[in-house]
């Protein structure tokens, strides 16, 4: 009953789409019916919009003399970002594309049009909804859906029931990185909003949308990096699309000084406080320490989850975080710096932006010269040793949420996780790769018959740690070290993610049962071999599970921002141990009981940083059915393998795909069919049907006579 009500509902949405009898909105202005005040009890509109994919040029002809004649940057169609010409992957050609902006309740029809000229598939990922009882709009190719094919559009149908700071993002190749991302703000009414009471303003102009940023498409520095030990430095950073570059000179070059492309300006009304909503697009490992000159922050949301108000200093953001703060303009009236200084691969780059006071003038410059270095207290540290004095660790911050799932309870099942670039090559000492793969008699682990081994968390108790042999796809390398001519890649739990051929959540029975691997099994060689495989967390509906991820340290020195799908999770328990740290030591430790799980109101969050040679504890209830993609939200780390996938619930517990759903797979020619009579082929023609049954009649009636 429950999945055809699933499917009733899907169909039922979509001819409301169709019947034009809801709010659509225009793709280029940024005003529309679904922003609106929030009511509770709610009253729910149906938000359309539409998406056209595409790739376009930052500074392109439309830019006409953009920055030299500044009302030309204001072009219909120009993009003029930090004055750097490239290519970028635009929704409706703007970047960042279009905000969605609604109420806690609405539904929200998006129809993702794929017109990318170079023919890319296509899927687009609504980051922070948890799509309980859509798992099929959640957007991840070969996971949740068939990625959609150049020249073919895909609906997604899906209620606001999240509500705070998210985005959406493609989450196909490096579309992300190169422009294919935008903003998704969930408000709530006011006596659903913890924090209403404590600010005055939430402007939709005061959502910023941050990123790190390459002068040229990011699949160029990525095989640069990866196959040819390049740098991967980014070139710089953008806030809402807008950075300063590169000059550009005047006619008159030897009087006027050299003009550059705008920055970002964000207006604000004196003596009121106001609520901004910071999202982290990150690409590589470039933490973002976010201050305003001048002003302390109040930190009051994180991953659209509220917690007790932080005054603090600044605050760090890792990719695919979102923090909420409030800013009391309360100084002089003025022109203030908003500074995103990078930290990690990005120390070297910073961008600004003007918080501008309500009668400030445009010519006035804020008084801090341009690079000044941030002190003072700061939530969410960077690779910190010693988090006492300024530092305010993120497991630390107080939910304002209750625990209403159970997850801060006795009982749960722990897996302990190691997360790294190890150096094993993906080829032989040939140039051929070298996979087995087990195609006859391979073992499913994934099947109804599947048993977990669970293991309630017991710090003190005799928990294992599981080593045991598995089915898992296995290229022999060189003693486990990376080739000149090999390349470098990531593994969770000692093993890279092999994407399925066929859709899991839709199409889990033709998928070849020997390309999956269990969390709990990896394969001991997988330390020095390369391994790969699909690789699943098994969770029963209403199992907690607390994962306890170990960023190893030994093969890169990087932090690991890990995002979870279709949940959200209490951060328990951060640290850094030192350059490196293994699983086994940080078992030992938290059997000997030296590890402190916050379990006081813990922060609620879907992504949370791992540092580098240190540990994270998540814990979360696995309420909803579906298989849910958990991977690190650095783009080069996720390409390279740095996922696994969570199945929760068995089969019989999945909802139903909307009906006609796409479907994809592997196809090769059979000898069976090339060698299939003729006849066969004719039998199965549907038109050839009544004039053979009639045939059949005939001759037998004929007989009779």
């Amino acid at each position: 009953m429950e999945k055809l009500f699933a499917a009733t509902f899907f169909v039922f949405i979509q001819t409301l789409l169709l019947s034009g009898c809801c709010a659509d909105h225009s793709s280029i202005s940024p005003f529309h019916d679904c922003f609106r005040p929030c009511d509770w009890p709610a009253k729910p509109m149906i938000c359309n919009y539409h998406f056209r994919v595409e790739w376009f040029s930052s500074m392109s002809t439309f830019c006409g003399d953009c920055p030299l004649n500044n009302t030309h940057c204001d072009n219909d169609y120009c993009i003029p970002l930090n004055g750097v010409q490239r290519p970028i992957l635009t929704v409706n050609r703007q970047f960042p594309g279009p905000s969605i902006q609604v109420c806690e309740g609405d539904t929200i029809n998006v129809t993702v049009q794929n017109a990318i000229n170079n023919h890319e598939e296509l899927a687009i990922h609504w980051h922070g909804i948890h799509q309980v009882g859509t798992p099929f709009m959640d957007g991840v190719p070969k996971v949740t859906q068939c990625p959609i094919p150049f020249g073919s559009s895909f609906v997604y149908t899906f209620n606001a029931t999240e509500s705070g700071t998210h985005y959406w993002h493609a989450h196909s190749g490096h579309q992300r990185s190169d422009g294919c991302v935008g903003s998704m703000i969930v408000r709530q009414a006011p006596g659903r909003d913890a924090h209403y009471d404590s600010y005055q303003i939430d402007d939709e102009s005061h959502v910023i949308l941050l990123q790190d940023w390459f002068h040229n498409p990011t699949l160029m520095t990525f095989v640069g990096h990866t196959l040819a030990n390049l740098p991967n430095t980014p070139d710089a950073i953008l806030i809402n699309g807008h950075g300063q570059s590169v000059s550009f000179e005047t006619h008159n070059n030897n009087v006027d000084p050299p003009v550059y492309t705008a920055r970002e300006v964000l207006q604000v009304r004196t003596a009121m406080t106001q609520r901004f909503r910071v999202i982290s697009n990150g690409i590589i490992n470039c933490p973002l320490q976010v201050s305003v000159d001048n002003h302390a922050l109040s930190v009051i949301a994180t991953d659209g989850r509220p917690v007790r108000a932080k005054s603090v200093d600044s605050f760090v953001i890792f990719a695919g975080e979102r923090f909420d703060f409030l800013l009391d303009a309360g100084q002089d009236v003025g022109n203030y710096w908003l500074r995103v200084n990078g930290l990690g691969d990005c120390s070297s780059r910073q961008e600004l932006a003007v918080v501008r006071y309500q009668g400030a003038h445009s010519i006035h410059r804020p008084l801090l010269p341009e690079h000044y270095r941030v002190i003072g207290s700061v939530v969410n540290p960077y690779n910190e040793l010693d988090v006492s004095g300024v530092y305010e660790p993120l497991h630390m911050l107080e939910s304002l949420e209750e625990d209403k799932d159970g997850v801060l309870g006795n009982t749960v099942t722990t897996y302990y996780i190691p997360l790294d670039f190890n150096s094993v090559s993906r080829f032989g000492d040939s140039d051929d790769e070298v996979m087995t793969s087990h195609d006859d008699g391979g073992h499913d682990t994934g099947g109804e018959s599947h048993t977990h081994a669970k293991r309630a968390h017991d710090p003190h108790g005799s928990d294992e740690h599981h080593d045991d042999t598995e089915d898992v796809h296995q290229s022999t390398g060189s003693g486990g070290h990376a080739h000149a001519h090999g390349e470098i890649t990531a593994q969770i739990n000692h093993a890279s993610f092999r994407i399925p051929a066929a859709n899991l959540l839709t199409q889990y029975d033709d998928i070849n049962p020997s390309t999956f691997c269990d969390v709990r099994d990896i394969d001991p060689k997988c330390k020095t071999t390369y391994c790969e495989c699909t690789q699943v967390l098994y969770a029963q509906v209403g199992e907690v599970i607390e994962l306890v991820l170990v960023d190893e340290g030994f093969g890169a020195d990087q932090s690991h921002p890990m995002h979870i799908h279709g949940h959200a999770f209490r951060v328990l328990a951060q640290e850094k141990k030192g350059d490196s740290l293994t699983v086994d030591h940080v078992i030992e430790m938290d059997r000997n009981g030296n590890i402190d799980r916050n379990l006081d109101s813990p922060p609620l969050k879907d992504t949370v940083a791992v540092p580098d040679g240190g540990y994270t504890i998540i814990r979360f209830n696995a309420s909803n059915p579906g298989w849910w993609l958990f991977h690190c939200h650095l783009q080069y780390h996720l390409t390279n393998g740095m996922s696994i996938v969570i199945r929760v619930g068995d089969k019989e517990e999945q909802p139903s795909a909307p009906y006609n759903f796409p479907t994809c797979n592997d196809w090769r020619l059979r000898e069976s069919s090339a060698a299939r009579p003729a006849f066969a082929s004719v039998m199965k023609s549907w038109i050839l049907w009544p004039l053979i049954v009639s045939h059949v009649i005939f001759t037998f009636f004929s007989n009779l006579t």
